[in-house]
């Protein structure tokens, strides 16, 4: 059985897990976390420098790992993604088959580009063949090389390069075998949500913020003593310390889950009936609580992992940190172009005959190719530095960026939740003010109006002119008003009839009421429209029927 070292190097922390490789229930013999050396990674892209090299080999030595088998998973919002279906080919057909429609995917120029993929689901269409549902990843080439310089100072070999996301999502396909359910991820300074529908990822999103505020916002507070980094994360792992400063720090990663899971609940149509906290922020007492408020859902720690059996060694000590690196080893995506594969030690155990010919070999090879590599050296030494110095200075021009994307996505959340806001306090009845206005322009003198109501759809009046012939044309105005859409007529009285031949009382009048709705209320009871007149008058003989 092969082992390998699942390495994940995070913007603050480095962690590593010694594994088995691409088993179907790995056992993890070793976890270590380290700080990372600051300065060191910049948004995945690594600088590899003495002090990120000599952090991990003395946690290498202090315990005791031998393995020189890497798998690295990385974590960066440079790495692209696209969700595509393709035909139901062979799975050794995949490849190639994506190869050749590449360019369709990424508008890029590829040539700087490492393309990988995971197959995620298969589509049964009911009026057509079974399709794959795969979602294609790209990663700057860039960024690959770092690792596989990262791999040779440490004197290891690169057995392959993973993306954080599909590294979730091996462990996770295991775990959420049937319904939908939801994992974030809360890291130092992203965030990944994953929300699977029967083993099927139906979205996957990266949200650029994570608990280093919260660590950095305790590190200034008096009240915990001002600790370092390491003392302040254990401080919330070890007890529930959300003071108001605190929250306000986590503000801008709560708000961007509840961005994910509101456009998820918007678009998708199905309930999640189970969400988990996972990765470091799944250790912060508080935390859980706190984002379940916000999203209106329960969300509880990840504990265990179905089908893992990675309990027994973590029985001390929460896994979620090391959920990326104990995924990589389950099944990595690659990202090694042909060059890379040729370097990379192909085969993790060879028996004791492969041992002596593999070092014949080398040493034959490296005789031959010392002169060559002497000549060359300090020509592509210096060449390197070059080239190595003015990548590090170009993003130091580029770090600002960061920062003004981050206000950028809380100002579009502040806006988009405004506006949210604003369109559920919007009611037909704000146009009342109007309504009221333009009946004190249209309406004749004779009007008398003894009650008024209104409510969301419309308003109800009754009221009292002087003859069927005034109320007629008092229908016919009300249907003028820019707010209305239909206008109804009611229990009506004319208290001018004659009755055993006497007038009823000395100044007849008529009494009604009149239901106006506004536009886009509920329906009334239809009442005919008058046909227009040529010479714009208004004619009420209709109205005056209606009112008989």
């Amino acid at each position: 059985m092969s082992k390998v070292l699942g390495i994940e190097v995070g913007s603050s922390r480095i962690r590593i897990c010694e594994e088995d490789y691409k088993t179907k229930n790995p056992r993890v013999y070793r976890s270590i976390s380290v700080q990372t050396p600051e300065g060191t990674v910049n948004d995945g892209i690594l600088n590899v420098n003495e002090e990120l090299v000599s952090a991990i080999k003395t946690a290498f030595q202090e315990n005791r790992i031998k393995t020189k088998q890497i798998v690295f998973s990385m974590t960066s919002t440079k790495i692209a993604n696209r969700e595509i279906t393709i035909p139901f080919v062979k799975e050794n057909k995949v490849k190639d088959l994506i190869k050749a429609n590449v360019s369709d995917y990424f508008p890029v120029d590829l040539e700087q580009y490492e393309i990988g993929h995971s197959i995620v689901g298969t589509l049964e269409n009911e009026n057509g063949p079974k399709q794959y549902k795969v979602i294609v990843y790209a990663v700057p080439k860039l960024m690959a090389s770092g690792y596989f310089q990262l791999a040779q100072a440490l004197g290891c070999n690169v057995v392959s390069l993973d993306y954080s996301g599909n590294s979730i999502y091996q462990v996770l396909r295991r775990h959420c075998d049937t319904g939908v359910q939801m994992v974030v991820k809360v890291d130092e300074s992203s965030t990944i949500i994953t929300i699977l529908q029967n083993q099927t990822v139906v979205l996957q999103r990266t949200v650029a913020y994570g608990v280093d505020d919260a660590v950095s916002a305790m590190m200034e507070m008096e009240e915990f003593q001002k600790p370092g980094y390491e003392e302040a994360v254990n401080i919330f792992k070890d007890r529930e310390c959300m003071n108001d400063d605190i929250v306000q720090s986590l503000s801008y990663l709560i708000n961007g889950i509840a961005r994910v899971v509101d456009y998820f609940t918007r678009n998708n149509g199905a309930a999640i009936d189970k969400a988990y906290l996972s990765g470091l922020g799944g250790d912060f007492k508080g935390l859980a609580e706190l984002i379940s408020n916000t999203i209106e859902m329960p969300l509880v720690p990840l504990r265990e992992i179905k089908g893992l059996q990675i309990e027994k060694f973590f029985k001390d000590k929460s896994f979620g940190e090391f959920l990326t690196c104990i995924g990589a080893s389950l099944s990595p995506l690659g990202f090694m172009g042909e060059k890379e594969k040729a370097k990379k030690s192909i085969q993790l155990m060879p028996d004791e005959k492969d041992k002596f010919r593999v070092a014949g070999l080398f040493a034959v090879a490296s005789f031959l190719g010392a002169a060559v590599l002497t000549a060359t050296s300090l020509i592509g030494l210096k060449s390197a530095k070059d080239e190595n110095v003015r990548l590090n200075n170009r993003i130091t021009e580029l770090a600002e960026a960061e920062t003004i994307y981050k206000e950028y996505l809380q100002q579009k959340y502040t806006f988009e939740k405004l506006a949210f806001f604003e369109s559920n306090t919007v009611t037909l009845n704000n146009d009342l003010v109007s309504f009221i206005e333009e009946m004190q322009k249209k309406m004749p003198t004779s009007l008398n109006v003894q009650a008024f109501n209104a409510d969301l759809n419309g308003v109800s009046l009754s009221v009292t002119v002087a003859d069927k012939k005034e109320a007629a044309k008092l229908v016919q105005t009300f249907r003028t008003f820019d707010s209305v859409a239909g206008v109804e007529v009611a229990g009506m009285t004319d208290s001018g009839a004659v009755m055993e031949g006497e007038v009823q009382e000395e100044e007849p009048k008529v009494s009604f009421t009149v239901q106006v709705q506004y536009k886009g209320g509920s329906e009334l009871t239809p009442v005919p429209e008058t046909p227009a007149q040529t010479d714009g008058a208004v004619d009420t003989t209709a109205d005056e029927e209606i009112l008989e």
